[in-house]
């Protein structure tokens, strides 16, 4: 009979995970004992956010991440990460130690308890799609499994509890049937397949906007053979950015209404048939609502619903909509007269900019590079960065939590170690995560952090703020404090010493800091159209 932690971490490294995420702690330390025997890497971090925002990272690159955690202290500590990763339709799989079966019942209380012994549990139920207690050894297997189909089939969070007098208890195999949790009624998609053909064939400037969802269910190879079947432009949102590969010659930029480009909003608007494949129609994703698309003139396919103008499709799953659309031999053919993405940034003369950033990222980032930012204006700005491959950026744009860049840059290196990973962080961000270095100086990685150091929240300083002390964060020197933490450090004042930095920072087999000093005032072309229409939101 199998012994429960170690059968689950079996069934996890065989899903793809060579890596878990985590704290230990007394009530995880023998689930700890159990993933060093197995053939999982732990890698210990320095916070328990941190082991959220690697685990969320790492997963949007291989399709399932892993996080390892502490009763209370640590698992509470990690909701914020694991909110964004619901949210964002990222699958986590969450162990969690706590106190034994026989303690529980001896003991009313234990240290890390804090209403009930089950109160982590029910926190996590509201930030996953399946939370359970694994306390019985003969449920114990059915619950694993199905917690595995639930993380799969709807892309989010689950999270397994497990006594630490469980953690090796033998327990009884059950039998698992593979049979889908969602199914696709034929009839229904069979109709929405024609209505969906019907639109294409009379529209006369179809286009498609892409999101993250079609990463998520590993939909980008069909997605781009039905972009070049058609032969329409491509745009994605900012939260599926590098969905749809970015060097492709019917990609034309990211759509964000009216804070995006405006050659991007003229040819989405102006559609007589938009196909919004796996988008969030979030306020960040669409420029604070101020996008103008009219149910009449789209096809919106989520995992969630499919809706063809004003119809409804209950009943069909989005992979299978998708690959009967991308499939059909009835798709009608034009040739697009589609003007590439332009970033709107120009180099730096002196003194470094925002733009001049921007323009010498463009320049240095190849189809070997990965890029994460953070939240606040380093997002926004990647409007206007250029990635070459599909699947090479990462962002928390819809839930929008500051702190992901430093620990996702680690899990995504993990992850992916035949690309260079770049953050783009804030010097907020990074102050709230940068420690995190750390654990990338002690694992051999060499990702490049590039932090805007502006001594502020730029991105609430736009937003009608300028005056406010709450704004004006403490500041150091960054490029010291990575030398401190023994990598790379480099104060960037000009855009010649920025383009020295980042090569000397390719060529080092440790971490680099780039310190970029800008004037708090200095923010992205996209931040500058956003800001206003933020100012409105917050005064309405």
């Amino acid at each position: 009979m199998p012994q429960l932690a170690p059968h689950i971490f079996d069934i996890l490294y065989k899903q793809g995970i060579q890596h878990a995420f985590g704290i230990p702690g007394d009530f995880a330390l023998t689930l700890f004992d159990a993933l060093a025997a197995s053939q999982i890497k732990p890698i210990v971090m320095t916070h328990e956010p941190c082991v959220g925002f690697a685990a969320d990272a790492y997963s949007r690159i291989r399709g399932l991440g892993l996080a390892v955690v502490t009763y209370s202290v640590g698992g509470l500590n990690m909701v914020n990460a694991v909110a964004g990763a619901y949210a964002e339709k990222s699958p986590l799989v969450i162990l969690s130690g706590s106190p034994g079966v026989q303690e529980r019942q001896q003991h009313h209380l234990l240290h890390h308890k804090v209403k009930t012994f089950e109160t982590q549990r029910r926190v996590y139920e509201e930030v996953t799609v399946y939370a359970t207690t694994l306390n019985d050894p003969k449920t114990a297997d059915a619950k694993i499994h199905r917690a595995l189909d639930y993380a799969m089939t709807f892309k989010r969070p689950v999270y397994l509890e497990i006594p630490r007098d469980m953690v090796y208890a033998e327990i009884d195999e059950a039998e698992h049937h593979n049979s889908p949790i969602k199914r696709t009624d034929t009839d229904t998609l069979t109709e929405a397949l024609a209505e969906t053909l019907e639109m294409l064939h009379q529209a006369q400037s179809p286009v498609i906007l892409t999101c993250a969802e079609v990463h998520r269910f590993g939909l980008q190879p069909q997605v781009i053979a039905l972009a070049e079947k058609l032969g329409v432009p491509v745009c994605a949102t900012m939260l599926g950015k590098s969905v749809f590969p970015e060097g492709h010659p019917q990609y034309i930029g990211i759509y964000n209404g009216e804070a995006g480009d405006a050659y991007v909003r003229q040819v989405v608007e102006e559609s007589d048939c938009v196909l919004m494949l796996g988008v969030f129609m979030s306020d960040i994703n669409l420029g604070m609502f101020t996008a103008h698309l009219h149910p009449s003139h789209t096809v919106y396919a989520t995992s969630e619903r499919i809706a063809i103008k004003r119809h409804e499709y209950p009943n069909v799953r989005f992979e299978d909509f998708i690959n009967a659309l991308s499939s059909s031999l009835d798709l009608p053919h034009r040739v697009a007269n589609t003007m590439s993405m332009k970033p709107r940034v120009t180099p730096s003369q002196g003194q470094i900019s925002m733009s001049g950033l921007l323009y010498e990222l463009n320049q240095f980032i190849d189809s070997n590079t990965l890029l994460l930012t953070d939240v606040g204006d380093t997002l926004f700005a990647a409007d206007d960065i250029q990635t070459q491959e599909g699947t090479s950026f990462l962002c928390p744009a819809f839930y929008a939590s500051m702190g992901f860049g430093v620990p996702g840059v680690i899990g995504a290196q993990l992850a992916d170690p035949f690309r260079r990973a770049i953050a783009l962080v804030g010097d907020g961000a990074f102050q709230m995560t940068g420690m995190e270095l750390l654990t990338a100086k002690r694992l051999g990685l060499n990702p490049i952090v590039i932090i805007i150091n502006n001594g502020s929240f730029a991105s609430l300083r736009a937003m009608g703020h300028r005056d406010a002390a709450f704004v004006n964060i403490p500041t150091i020197d960054y490029a010291q404090f990575a030398q401190v933490l023994g990598g790379n450090g480099f104060v960037i004042e000009t855009g010649t010493q920025l383009q020295q930095a980042l090569h000397a920072a390719r060529d080092s087999d440790t971490f680099s800091i780039l310190d970029v000093r800008l004037l708090p005032d200095d923010i992205s072309p996209a931040l500058q159209h956003l800001s206003t229409l933020f100012a409105k939101t917050l005064k309405g």
